[in-house]
Protein backbone atom coordinates (compact mmCIF):
# COMPACT_ATOMS: atom_id res chain seq x y z
CA UNK A 1 0.00 0.00 0.00
CA UNK A 2 1.14 3.52 -0.74
CA UNK A 3 1.40 6.19 1.92
CA UNK A 4 -1.89 7.81 0.90
CA UNK A 5 -3.71 4.46 0.98
CA UNK A 6 -2.37 3.70 4.44
CA UNK A 7 -3.38 7.17 5.59
CA UNK A 8 -6.95 6.65 4.37
CA UNK A 9 -7.11 3.32 6.20
CA UNK A 10 -5.81 4.82 9.45
CA UNK A 11 -8.20 7.77 9.24
CA UNK A 12 -11.13 5.41 8.59
CA UNK A 13 -10.15 3.26 11.58
CA UNK A 14 -9.79 6.31 13.81
CA UNK A 15 -13.25 7.51 12.72
CA UNK A 16 -14.78 4.16 13.67
CA UNK A 17 -13.14 4.42 17.08
CA UNK A 18 -15.05 7.66 17.72
CA UNK A 19 -18.13 6.00 19.19
CA UNK A 20 -19.68 9.05 20.80
CA UNK A 21 -22.38 10.61 18.57
CA UNK A 22 -21.66 13.99 20.14
CA UNK A 23 -17.96 13.73 19.29
CA UNK A 24 -18.74 12.73 15.70
CA UNK A 25 -21.19 15.60 15.34
CA UNK A 26 -18.62 17.98 16.77
CA UNK A 27 -15.96 16.81 14.33
CA UNK A 28 -18.28 17.19 11.36
CA UNK A 29 -19.34 20.64 12.54
CA UNK A 30 -15.70 21.63 13.00
CA UNK A 31 -14.79 20.35 9.55
CA UNK A 32 -17.62 22.36 7.97
CA UNK A 33 -16.77 25.50 9.93
CA UNK A 34 -13.21 25.71 8.55
CA UNK A 35 -14.15 26.51 4.91
CA UNK A 36 -17.07 28.60 6.16
CA UNK A 37 -14.76 30.70 8.34
CA UNK A 38 -12.36 31.19 5.42
CA UNK A 39 -15.20 32.28 3.13
CA UNK A 40 -16.62 34.64 5.73
CA UNK A 41 -13.19 36.17 6.29
CA UNK A 42 -12.69 36.70 2.57
CA UNK A 43 -16.19 38.14 2.07
CA UNK A 44 -15.88 40.43 5.08
CA UNK A 45 -12.54 41.75 3.85
CA UNK A 46 -13.97 42.46 0.40
CA UNK A 47 -16.77 44.51 1.98
CA UNK A 48 -14.30 46.62 3.96
CA UNK A 49 -13.94 50.29 2.99
CA UNK A 50 -11.28 51.29 0.50
CA UNK A 51 -9.43 53.33 3.11
CA UNK A 52 -8.51 50.13 4.95
CA UNK A 53 -6.92 48.43 1.93
CA UNK A 54 -3.66 50.35 2.06
CA UNK A 55 -3.16 49.47 5.73
CA UNK A 56 -3.92 45.82 4.95
CA UNK A 57 -1.36 45.75 2.15
CA UNK A 58 1.30 47.15 4.48
CA UNK A 59 0.52 44.60 7.23
CA UNK A 60 0.12 41.61 4.88
CA UNK A 61 3.83 40.61 4.72
CA UNK A 62 3.98 40.46 8.52
CA UNK A 63 0.83 38.32 8.61
CA UNK A 64 2.31 35.96 6.00
CA UNK A 65 5.50 35.75 8.03
CA UNK A 66 3.55 35.01 11.21
CA UNK A 67 1.71 32.18 9.48
CA UNK A 68 4.99 30.65 8.30
CA UNK A 69 6.55 30.94 11.77
CA UNK A 70 3.51 29.28 13.36
CA UNK A 71 3.64 26.46 10.80
CA UNK A 72 7.27 25.88 11.80
CA UNK A 73 6.91 26.23 15.56
CA UNK A 74 3.72 24.18 16.00
CA UNK A 75 5.13 20.79 14.88
CA UNK A 76 8.48 21.54 16.52
CA UNK A 77 6.84 21.83 19.93
CA UNK A 78 5.05 18.52 19.29
CA UNK A 79 8.31 16.68 18.61
CA UNK A 80 7.53 15.81 14.98
CA UNK A 81 3.94 16.86 14.61
CA UNK A 82 0.71 15.41 15.90
CA UNK A 83 -0.27 11.83 15.22
CA UNK A 84 -3.43 9.80 14.75
CA UNK A 85 -2.12 6.94 16.90
CA UNK A 86 0.68 6.64 19.45
CA UNK A 87 3.76 5.29 17.70
CA UNK A 88 3.96 2.16 19.88
CA UNK A 89 0.52 1.08 18.66
CA UNK A 90 1.77 0.89 15.07
CA UNK A 91 5.05 -0.95 15.67
CA UNK A 92 3.63 -4.31 14.55
CA UNK A 93 2.30 -2.90 11.27
CA UNK A 94 4.21 -2.01 8.09
CA UNK A 95 3.51 1.72 8.32
CA UNK A 96 5.85 3.54 5.94
CA UNK A 97 7.65 6.79 6.78
CA UNK A 98 5.62 8.46 4.04
CA UNK A 99 2.48 7.64 6.00
CA UNK A 100 3.92 9.18 9.16
CA UNK A 101 4.78 12.32 7.21
CA UNK A 102 1.34 12.54 5.59
CA UNK A 103 -0.29 12.03 8.97
CA UNK A 104 1.39 15.17 10.30
CA UNK A 105 -0.02 17.13 7.35
CA UNK A 106 -3.47 15.53 7.64
CA UNK A 107 -4.00 16.55 11.27
CA UNK A 108 -3.12 20.22 10.68
CA UNK A 109 -6.80 21.16 10.13
CA UNK A 110 -7.61 20.06 13.69
CA UNK A 111 -4.99 22.47 15.06
CA UNK A 112 -7.17 25.44 15.95
CA UNK A 113 -4.25 27.87 16.18
CA UNK A 114 -3.14 26.95 12.65
CA UNK A 115 -6.69 27.18 11.27
CA UNK A 116 -7.27 30.59 12.86
CA UNK A 117 -4.05 31.88 11.32
CA UNK A 118 -5.17 30.47 7.96
CA UNK A 119 -8.40 32.46 8.25
CA UNK A 120 -6.42 35.60 9.12
CA UNK A 121 -4.07 34.96 6.17
CA UNK A 122 -6.87 34.59 3.62
CA UNK A 123 -8.77 37.56 5.03
CA UNK A 124 -5.65 39.75 4.92
CA UNK A 125 -5.08 38.71 1.31
CA UNK A 126 -8.65 39.56 0.40
CA UNK A 127 -8.26 42.95 2.07
CA UNK A 128 -5.74 44.30 -0.43
CA UNK A 129 -7.13 42.57 -3.55
CA UNK A 130 -9.41 44.61 -5.83
CA UNK A 131 -13.05 43.65 -6.40
CA UNK A 132 -12.66 42.06 -9.83
CA UNK A 133 -12.77 38.49 -11.22
CA UNK A 134 -9.00 38.46 -11.72
CA UNK A 135 -8.61 38.48 -7.93
CA UNK A 136 -9.25 34.72 -7.97
CA UNK A 137 -5.78 34.30 -9.48
CA UNK A 138 -4.42 34.90 -5.99
CA UNK A 139 -5.88 31.54 -4.90
CA UNK A 140 -3.13 29.33 -6.42
CA UNK A 141 -0.47 31.69 -5.07
CA UNK A 142 -1.84 31.58 -1.53
CA UNK A 143 -2.47 27.82 -1.76
CA UNK A 144 1.12 27.17 -2.83
CA UNK A 145 2.37 29.31 0.05
CA UNK A 146 0.19 27.47 2.60
CA UNK A 147 1.41 24.08 1.36
CA UNK A 148 5.01 25.31 1.42
CA UNK A 149 4.64 26.54 5.02
CA UNK A 150 2.99 23.30 6.19
CA UNK A 151 5.58 21.11 4.46
CA UNK A 152 8.45 23.23 5.78
CA UNK A 153 7.08 22.85 9.30
CA UNK A 154 6.97 19.06 8.99
CA UNK A 155 10.44 19.03 7.41
CA UNK A 156 11.91 21.04 10.27
CA UNK A 157 10.18 18.98 12.95
CA UNK A 158 11.42 15.65 11.57
CA UNK A 159 14.94 17.00 11.17
CA UNK A 160 14.90 18.07 14.80
CA UNK A 161 13.42 14.70 15.83
CA UNK A 162 16.29 12.95 14.06
CA UNK A 163 19.01 15.17 15.48
CA UNK A 164 17.63 14.70 18.98
CA UNK A 165 18.36 10.97 18.87
CA UNK A 166 21.89 11.56 20.17
CA UNK A 167 23.29 13.48 23.12
CA UNK A 168 25.50 15.65 20.92
CA UNK A 169 22.53 16.45 18.71
CA UNK A 170 20.46 17.54 21.68
CA UNK A 171 23.31 19.73 22.92
CA UNK A 172 23.63 21.32 19.47
CA UNK A 173 19.90 22.04 19.35
CA UNK A 174 19.98 23.67 22.77
CA UNK A 175 22.93 25.80 21.65
CA UNK A 176 21.05 26.76 18.49
CA UNK A 177 17.96 27.67 20.49
CA UNK A 178 20.01 29.76 22.88
CA UNK A 179 21.73 31.54 20.00
CA UNK A 180 18.38 32.26 18.40
CA UNK A 181 17.03 33.80 21.59
CA UNK A 182 20.15 35.93 22.07
CA UNK A 183 19.98 37.12 18.45
CA UNK A 184 16.31 37.97 18.79
CA UNK A 185 16.90 39.97 21.97
CA UNK A 186 19.80 41.78 20.32
CA UNK A 187 17.62 42.73 17.35
CA UNK A 188 14.90 44.01 19.67
CA UNK A 189 17.43 45.99 21.71
CA UNK A 190 19.07 47.59 18.66
CA UNK A 191 15.81 48.20 16.81
CA UNK A 192 16.83 46.02 13.85
CA UNK A 193 13.88 43.65 14.10
CA UNK A 194 11.71 45.74 11.78
CA UNK A 195 14.43 45.69 9.12
CA UNK A 196 14.67 41.91 9.33
CA UNK A 197 10.89 41.55 8.98
CA UNK A 198 10.87 43.90 5.98
CA UNK A 199 13.65 41.87 4.31
CA UNK A 200 11.75 38.55 4.48
CA UNK A 201 10.56 36.98 1.18
CA UNK A 202 6.93 37.28 2.26
CA UNK A 203 6.91 40.71 0.63
CA UNK A 204 7.46 38.98 -2.72
CA UNK A 205 4.61 36.55 -1.98
CA UNK A 206 2.23 39.43 -1.30
CA UNK A 207 3.35 41.12 -4.51
CA UNK A 208 2.74 37.89 -6.44
CA UNK A 209 -0.77 37.53 -5.00
CA UNK A 210 -1.62 41.13 -5.85
CA UNK A 211 -0.09 41.05 -9.34
CA UNK A 212 -2.47 38.32 -10.45
CA UNK A 213 -5.44 40.53 -9.65
CA UNK A 214 -3.77 43.36 -11.56
CA UNK A 215 -3.25 41.04 -14.57
CA UNK A 216 0.49 41.47 -14.36
CA UNK A 217 1.24 38.02 -15.77
CA UNK A 218 5.00 38.58 -15.93
CA UNK A 219 5.13 38.98 -12.15
CA UNK A 220 2.37 36.60 -11.07
CA UNK A 221 3.17 33.48 -13.14
CA UNK A 222 6.90 32.98 -12.38
CA UNK A 223 6.58 33.73 -8.66
CA UNK A 224 3.59 31.44 -8.28
CA UNK A 225 5.44 28.67 -10.12
CA UNK A 226 8.46 29.18 -7.87
CA UNK A 227 6.22 28.87 -4.79
CA UNK A 228 4.66 25.69 -6.19
CA UNK A 229 8.10 24.23 -6.97
CA UNK A 230 9.34 25.06 -3.48
CA UNK A 231 6.24 23.43 -1.99
CA UNK A 232 6.85 20.23 -3.97
CA UNK A 233 10.52 20.24 -2.96
CA UNK A 234 9.58 20.75 0.71
CA UNK A 235 7.12 17.84 0.54
CA UNK A 236 9.78 15.56 -0.92
CA UNK A 237 12.45 16.73 1.52
CA UNK A 238 10.05 16.36 4.45
CA UNK A 239 9.27 12.79 3.47
CA UNK A 240 12.95 11.96 3.24
CA UNK A 241 13.63 13.66 6.59
CA UNK A 242 10.86 11.62 8.21
CA UNK A 243 12.37 8.43 6.78
CA UNK A 244 15.81 9.41 8.11
CA UNK A 245 14.50 10.34 11.57
CA UNK A 246 12.50 7.13 12.02
CA UNK A 247 15.37 4.89 10.89
CA UNK A 248 18.13 6.68 12.79
CA UNK A 249 19.35 4.74 15.84
CA UNK A 250 19.32 6.74 19.02
CA UNK A 251 21.28 6.56 22.24
CA UNK A 252 18.23 5.95 24.45
CA UNK A 253 19.42 2.38 25.06
CA UNK A 254 22.77 3.58 26.40
CA UNK A 255 21.17 5.62 29.17
CA UNK A 256 19.53 4.29 32.27
CA UNK A 257 15.76 4.40 32.49
CA UNK A 258 16.00 5.05 36.23
CA UNK A 259 18.20 7.34 38.25
CA UNK A 260 18.81 7.84 41.95
CA UNK A 261 16.27 10.19 43.49
CA UNK A 262 16.61 11.59 46.97
CA UNK A 263 13.75 10.59 49.21
CA UNK A 264 11.64 13.63 49.93
CA UNK A 265 10.33 14.42 53.34
CA UNK A 266 6.75 13.30 53.96
CA UNK A 267 4.20 16.01 53.45
CA UNK A 268 2.14 17.17 56.38
CA UNK A 269 -1.16 15.92 54.95
CA UNK A 270 -2.54 13.49 52.39
CA UNK A 271 -3.65 16.40 50.22
CA UNK A 272 -0.11 17.78 50.01
CA UNK A 273 1.17 14.33 49.09
CA UNK A 274 -1.32 14.18 46.23
CA UNK A 275 -0.29 17.66 45.14
CA UNK A 276 3.38 16.63 45.05
CA UNK A 277 2.57 13.57 42.95
CA UNK A 278 0.45 15.54 40.48
CA UNK A 279 3.02 18.31 40.12
CA UNK A 280 5.74 15.76 39.48
CA UNK A 281 3.52 14.07 36.90
CA UNK A 282 3.21 17.35 34.99
CA UNK A 283 6.87 18.34 34.98
CA UNK A 284 8.24 14.85 34.33
CA UNK A 285 6.14 14.44 31.18
CA UNK A 286 8.08 15.64 28.13
CA UNK A 287 4.94 16.70 26.26
CA UNK A 288 3.48 18.63 29.22
CA UNK A 289 6.77 20.24 30.20
CA UNK A 290 7.49 21.42 26.67
CA UNK A 291 3.92 22.52 26.07
CA UNK A 292 3.78 24.56 29.28
CA UNK A 293 7.06 26.34 28.52
CA UNK A 294 6.06 27.16 24.95
CA UNK A 295 2.59 28.25 26.02
CA UNK A 296 3.97 30.52 28.69
CA UNK A 297 6.64 32.14 26.49
CA UNK A 298 5.52 32.10 22.84
CA UNK A 299 2.27 34.16 23.02
CA UNK A 300 3.94 36.74 25.22
CA UNK A 301 6.92 36.88 22.87
CA UNK A 302 4.66 37.44 19.85
CA UNK A 303 2.72 40.22 21.56
CA UNK A 304 6.01 41.70 22.75
CA UNK A 305 7.26 41.89 19.17
CA UNK A 306 4.01 43.29 17.78
CA UNK A 307 3.38 45.76 20.58
CA UNK A 308 -0.40 45.30 20.71
CA UNK A 309 -3.06 47.66 22.02
CA UNK A 310 -4.70 47.19 25.41
CA UNK A 311 -7.95 46.07 23.78
CA UNK A 312 -6.08 43.25 22.04
CA UNK A 313 -4.14 42.34 25.17
CA UNK A 314 -7.42 41.52 26.91
CA UNK A 315 -7.80 38.48 24.60
CA UNK A 316 -4.41 37.02 25.56
CA UNK A 317 -5.35 35.50 28.97
CA UNK A 318 -8.14 33.45 27.41
CA UNK A 319 -5.90 32.19 24.61
CA UNK A 320 -3.20 31.03 27.01
CA UNK A 321 -5.62 29.62 29.61
CA UNK A 322 -7.43 27.50 27.02
CA UNK A 323 -4.09 26.18 25.78
CA UNK A 324 -3.06 25.26 29.31
CA UNK A 325 -6.31 23.33 29.76
CA UNK A 326 -5.61 21.38 26.56
CA UNK A 327 -2.22 20.27 27.91
CA UNK A 328 -3.83 17.88 30.40
CA UNK A 329 -6.78 19.62 32.05
CA UNK A 330 -9.51 18.26 29.77
CA UNK A 331 -8.53 14.80 31.02
CA UNK A 332 -6.85 15.73 34.30
CA UNK A 333 -6.86 12.21 35.77
CA UNK A 334 -4.54 11.06 33.00
CA UNK A 335 -1.79 12.38 35.29
CA UNK A 336 -2.33 9.20 37.34
CA UNK A 337 -1.71 6.99 34.27
CA UNK A 338 -1.54 3.27 34.98
CA UNK A 339 -1.52 3.94 38.72
CA UNK A 340 -5.02 5.42 38.75
CA UNK A 341 -6.63 2.30 40.24
CA UNK A 342 -3.93 2.00 42.91
CA UNK A 343 -4.20 5.68 43.85
CA UNK A 344 -7.98 5.30 44.14
CA UNK A 345 -7.50 2.64 46.86
CA UNK A 346 -5.34 4.77 49.14
CA UNK A 347 -6.88 5.76 52.49
CA UNK A 348 -7.65 9.40 51.82
CA UNK A 349 -10.88 11.22 51.22
CA UNK A 350 -11.98 10.71 47.57
CA UNK A 351 -12.57 14.44 47.11
CA UNK A 352 -8.85 15.11 47.63
CA UNK A 353 -7.97 13.57 44.27
CA UNK A 354 -10.30 15.97 42.45
CA UNK A 355 -9.18 19.05 44.37
CA UNK A 356 -5.53 18.15 43.82
CA UNK A 357 -6.04 18.03 40.06
CA UNK A 358 -7.97 21.30 40.20
CA UNK A 359 -5.16 22.96 42.18
CA UNK A 360 -2.40 21.83 39.81
CA UNK A 361 -4.40 22.81 36.73
CA UNK A 362 -5.17 26.23 38.21
CA UNK A 363 -1.56 27.00 39.07
CA UNK A 364 -0.32 25.74 35.69
CA UNK A 365 -2.81 27.89 33.79
CA UNK A 366 -2.19 30.89 36.03
CA UNK A 367 1.59 30.72 35.70
CA UNK A 368 1.38 30.44 31.90
CA UNK A 369 -1.06 33.35 31.73
CA UNK A 370 1.02 35.58 34.00
CA UNK A 371 4.20 34.85 32.02
CA UNK A 372 2.54 35.73 28.72
CA UNK A 373 0.78 38.82 30.05
CA UNK A 374 3.95 39.99 31.80
CA UNK A 375 5.94 39.78 28.57
CA UNK A 376 3.21 41.55 26.62
CA UNK A 377 3.02 44.39 29.16
CA UNK A 378 6.64 45.29 28.43
CA UNK A 379 5.69 46.72 25.02
CA UNK A 380 1.96 47.37 25.15
CA UNK A 381 0.97 50.51 23.28
CA UNK A 382 -0.29 53.43 25.33
CA UNK A 383 -1.08 53.85 28.98
CA UNK A 384 -4.07 51.93 30.31
CA UNK A 385 -7.17 53.51 31.72
CA UNK A 386 -8.50 52.37 35.07
CA UNK A 387 -11.16 50.34 33.28
CA UNK A 388 -8.59 48.61 31.04
CA UNK A 389 -6.32 47.72 33.96
CA UNK A 390 -9.28 46.33 35.92
CA UNK A 391 -10.45 44.45 32.82
CA UNK A 392 -7.08 42.76 32.37
CA UNK A 393 -7.00 41.51 35.97
CA UNK A 394 -10.64 40.43 35.72
CA UNK A 395 -10.01 38.62 32.43
CA UNK A 396 -7.17 36.62 33.99
CA UNK A 397 -9.33 35.47 36.90
CA UNK A 398 -12.42 34.79 34.79
CA UNK A 399 -10.73 32.81 32.03
CA UNK A 400 -8.68 30.67 34.40
CA UNK A 401 -11.74 29.89 36.52
CA UNK A 402 -13.80 29.15 33.43
CA UNK A 403 -11.34 26.71 31.85
CA UNK A 404 -10.72 24.95 35.17
CA UNK A 405 -14.45 24.41 35.65
CA UNK A 406 -14.97 23.11 32.11
CA UNK A 407 -11.89 20.91 32.34
CA UNK A 408 -12.96 19.28 35.60
CA UNK A 409 -16.41 18.46 34.20
CA UNK A 410 -14.88 16.93 31.08
CA UNK A 411 -12.36 14.99 33.17
CA UNK A 412 -15.10 13.47 35.34
CA UNK A 413 -17.70 12.90 32.63
CA UNK A 414 -15.51 11.85 29.67
CA UNK A 415 -12.21 10.32 30.83
CA UNK A 416 -9.69 8.83 28.38
CA UNK A 417 -6.69 6.55 28.57
CA UNK A 418 -3.45 8.51 28.01
CA UNK A 419 0.08 7.86 29.25
CA UNK A 420 1.70 11.19 28.25
CA UNK A 421 5.11 9.54 28.01
CA UNK A 422 6.01 10.51 24.45
CA UNK A 423 6.71 14.00 23.22
CA UNK A 424 3.62 13.95 20.97
CA UNK A 425 1.19 12.38 23.42
CA UNK A 426 -2.10 14.19 24.08
CA UNK A 427 -4.62 13.66 26.89
CA UNK A 428 -7.34 12.56 24.45
CA UNK A 429 -7.62 11.21 20.86
CA UNK A 430 -6.99 13.73 18.04
CA UNK A 431 -10.63 14.15 17.07
CA UNK A 432 -11.72 14.70 20.65
CA UNK A 433 -8.89 17.17 21.16
CA UNK A 434 -10.06 19.12 18.09
CA UNK A 435 -13.57 19.42 19.54
CA UNK A 436 -12.21 20.40 22.96
CA UNK A 437 -9.90 22.94 21.35
CA UNK A 438 -12.76 24.63 19.49
CA UNK A 439 -14.91 24.63 22.62
CA UNK A 440 -12.22 26.13 24.84
CA UNK A 441 -11.21 28.71 22.24
CA UNK A 442 -14.78 29.87 21.68
CA UNK A 443 -15.44 29.99 25.42
CA UNK A 444 -12.39 32.07 26.31
CA UNK A 445 -12.50 34.27 23.19
CA UNK A 446 -16.06 35.36 23.88
CA UNK A 447 -15.11 36.01 27.50
CA UNK A 448 -12.27 38.25 26.37
CA UNK A 449 -14.52 40.07 23.90
CA UNK A 450 -17.20 40.67 26.51
CA UNK A 451 -14.68 41.97 29.04
CA UNK A 452 -13.04 44.19 26.40
CA UNK A 453 -16.43 45.56 25.40
CA UNK A 454 -17.25 46.30 29.01
CA UNK A 455 -13.87 48.05 29.43
CA UNK A 456 -14.70 50.27 26.45
CA UNK A 457 -17.43 51.91 28.53
CA UNK A 458 -14.72 53.53 30.67
CA UNK A 459 -16.43 52.56 33.94
CA UNK A 460 -14.11 50.13 35.74
CA UNK A 461 -16.80 48.14 37.66
CA UNK A 462 -18.39 47.07 34.38
CA UNK A 463 -15.62 44.64 33.20
CA UNK A 464 -15.31 43.35 36.75
CA UNK A 465 -19.05 42.62 36.79
CA UNK A 466 -18.94 40.84 33.43
CA UNK A 467 -15.91 38.78 34.47
CA UNK A 468 -17.61 37.91 37.75
CA UNK A 469 -20.52 36.34 35.89
CA UNK A 470 -18.11 34.19 33.86
CA UNK A 471 -16.18 33.23 36.98
CA UNK A 472 -19.39 32.22 38.75
CA UNK A 473 -20.31 29.97 35.83
CA UNK A 474 -16.86 28.39 36.12
CA UNK A 475 -17.34 27.85 39.84
CA UNK A 476 -20.70 26.26 39.10
CA UNK A 477 -19.01 23.79 36.75
CA UNK A 478 -16.49 22.98 39.47
CA UNK A 479 -19.35 22.33 41.92
CA UNK A 480 -21.10 20.04 39.40
CA UNK A 481 -17.88 18.08 38.84
CA UNK A 482 -17.40 17.75 42.62
CA UNK A 483 -20.97 16.49 43.04
CA UNK A 484 -20.52 13.87 40.32
CA UNK A 485 -17.16 12.84 41.78
CA UNK A 486 -18.81 11.97 45.07
CA UNK A 487 -20.58 9.04 43.35
CA UNK A 488 -18.51 5.83 43.87
CA UNK A 489 -19.56 4.46 40.49
CA UNK A 490 -18.31 7.56 38.70
CA UNK A 491 -14.95 7.46 40.51
CA UNK A 492 -14.56 3.78 39.65
CA UNK A 493 -15.35 4.45 35.99
CA UNK A 494 -12.78 7.26 35.79
CA UNK A 495 -10.07 5.20 37.54
CA UNK A 496 -10.58 2.13 35.35
CA UNK A 497 -10.78 4.16 32.12
CA UNK A 498 -7.66 6.18 32.87
CA UNK A 499 -5.71 3.24 34.27
CA UNK A 500 -6.60 0.49 31.80
CA UNK A 501 -8.52 2.10 28.93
Amino acid sequence: MSGSQQLRALVALRWRMVRSPAARAGLLALASLIPLAVLLGVAGAQLAPESARLDAAVAAPTIYLGFFVLSIVSPLTAGGGNELYPQEQLVAYPITPATHFLTGLAVLPINLAWVSQLVVLTAATSFFLPRRPAAFLAVPTVLAYVVLAAAAGQLGSWLVAGVRQTRNGRAALWALAGGTVVTFLALVKTGGLDEVVDATPTVEVVVAAGSGAQRDWGTWAPRTLILAALAVAALYAGRRACDWALRRPGDAGTSREGRPVRVRRPRRSAFRELLAVDRASVWRSASLRRGALVLGLLPGLVTFVLGVQWSTLLLLPGLVASGAALLFGVNAFCLDGGGAVWLATLPHRPSMALWSKAWVLTETALVCVLLSVGAALLRVRGAPTTAEAAALAAAVVATVTSVVGTSLRLSVERPHRADLRGRRDTPAPPGTMAVYSARMAAQTTFTGLFVAGAAATGWWPMPVLVASVVALLGLRSIAVAAREWREPGRRAYVAVTVGAG
